[in-house]
């Protein structure tokens, strides 16, 4: 006949150990996630930012060569936001912000001639465009960001 022996020295993990290890895990990932997330929707906004910035420049050199604003980007040809941008621009002639603007910008403007307003919208099927992003600056350096 034979005869079990329980061996108490056994070498391994048990079910809760390895329940409390696997929340541990899950609890980290869900924090790196999230800062994740948070930091890609700032370098997303970032982009808008100083492609606005960039365009408000462009603009103003624009004006000081032809005496008026131009509604045509490709009238710019220093504006170069590239390819895969997360953003639409354009940009609205006599036309200016009231401050303070809101984030993300609605449409309230009042009429200064000459000026002009660049907005970056977020695109759809991206991280701005699903936060509902619009970034807006005009020729008196006001904006919403």
């Amino acid at each position: 006949m034979l005869i079990f022996k329980k061996n108490r020295n056994n070498k391994g993990f048990t079910l809760i150990e390895l329940l409390i290890v696997i929340g541990i895990i899950a609890i980290l990932a869900m924090v790196a996630t999230t800062a994740y997330v948070g930091s890609t929707l700032k370098a997303d906004r970032s982009e808008a930012y100083t492609n606005l910035e960039s365009l408000r420049l462009l603009e103003e050199q624009f004006f000081a060569e032809n005496a008026v604003y131009t509604a045509n980007l490709a009238a710019l040809p220093g504006f170069q936001p590239g390819a895969g941008t997360n953003f639409t621009y354009a940009l609205n002639l006599n036309v200016a912000l009231v401050p303070p603007v809101a984030v993300p910008y609605g449409g309230a403007t009042v009429g200064q001639i000459p000026c002009f307003i660049a907005t970056a919208t977020g695109n759809a099927g991206t991280r701005p465009g699903a936060q509902g992003d619009i970034f807006a600056i005009d020729c008196n350096n006001n904006k919403n960001f």
